[in-house]
């Protein structure tokens, strides 16, 4: 099989449509379900912010003779405002063409020179193992290529999936429950943008879950979450077809002290989306807020977009209070996923 490892060409309509093809070929096999976007909003998508860099590379195969598939992907993040030690890579392969060398030819034609070029001294990068398997197992495909990269595992993370429709009495229940415990705090639904009014606030909490994040040895400086920052997410949201449902926690007093976004995209044939930010600020805890919260969102689902059948989640292995909500909720474990670092000598 002939190999070609070169940047991904974004001007390139028939590039652009294989490279969805395949993004949309990692999620069904990996989740089970894809989004649904055009090739303007995945271009969109694609580029770069004021808050990061990103390249791309792809490895395009020759199948049969005269016949060239795009059969797998790279790429490097680069963060502009903090982290400006670390550079995290990543690399997927199209399920189909597992196993024939291409993730390590990516590896080496790609990612090792453009760590080299970047002088950055920490590198990062993620990878999934199975569910049954163990994660350790230094055999496993995800390790041999991490030590390729000069990295090791710091963190151990657990996909998990939630099959929709939801069953109303069953959140219903878990609305009780969570009302039980909640006293004079109440949970609001935002639709669209962030209000001006709030959006400092709305960025405490969101600078506030990255300081809470669980994650054992992983060197991380968080994000600060400005007013303009959070303006230029959703520009590219907006651009990109992605659609959100947001729910938030008020204290007594008025302050904001939770959150919890879903996003997805509302295209018909989109079956998948992405549970993303839950935060309850720390002195406002134990009052059923995050369970709230998230009940408040997914009763959304069925009317804003019922043709999704899944939604992802990610949470910390050493996060057992999220881990149990989302397990009430009827999460189950897809995989595990492993953060790996390392430091190189500049």
């Amino acid at each position: 099989m002939q190999l070609t490892i070169r940047p991904l060409d974004t001007t390139s309509e028939l590039e652009l449509e294989q490279y969805r093809a395949l993004e949309q070929a990692l999620d069904d096999h990996t989740y089970g379900g894809h989004q649904e976007e055009s090739l303007a909003q995945l271009r969109a998508g694609l580029e770069d912010s004021p808050y990061w860099s990103v390249r791309r590379w792809v490895a395009i195969a020759e199948v049969v003779e005269g016949g060239e598939t795009l059969v797998g992907r790279a790429m490097s993040f680069m963060p502009l405002q903090e982290n400006l030690e670390t550079l995290s890579v990543g690399v997927a392969v199209h399920p189909a063409h597992r196993g024939q060398g291409i993730a390590t030819a990516l590896v080496e034609e790609a990612l090792l020179p453009a760590i080299a070029a970047s002088g950055r001294t920490l590198v990062e990068a993620y990878g999934e193992i199975e569910a049954g398997r163990d994660p350790e197992d230094p055999a496993h495909p995800v390790h041999r290529l991490a030590t390729r990269l000069g990295i090791s595992r710091k963190n151990l993370a657990v996909c998990r999936a939630l099959s929709l429709p939801l069953d109303p009495a069953r959140l219903d229940a878990l609305e009780a429950e969570s009302a039980q415990r909640r006293g004079q705090y109440r949970i609001e639904l935002w639709d669209g943008d962030i209000p001006e009014e709030h959006l400092a606030a709305y960025g405490r909490l969101l600078t506030q879950l990255e300081i809470d994040e669980p994650d054992e040895e992983v060197e991380h400086e968080p994000a600060e979450y400005t007013p303009e920052r959070i303006r230029e997410s959703e520009r590219r949201m907006r651009e990109a077809g992605t659609s959100r449902i947001l729910a938030v926690a008020v204290a007594p007093d008025g302050e904001f002290v939770g959150n919890s976004e879903v996003h997805f995209h509302e295209a018909p044939g989109s079956t998948l989306g992405y549970q993303e930010n839950t935060l309850v600020m720390p002195e406002h805890r134990g009052h059923r807020l995050g369970l709230g919260l998230k009940v408040a969102t997914h009763r959304q689902l069925a009317e804003r977009c019922p043709q999704l059948r899944s939604l992802v989640t990610w949470n910390s292995h050493v996060n057992p209070w999220m881990i149990q909500v989302n397990e009430k909720l009827g999460y189950e474990v897809l995989f595990h996923e492993v953060v790996l670092q390392g430091r190189r000598s500049g």
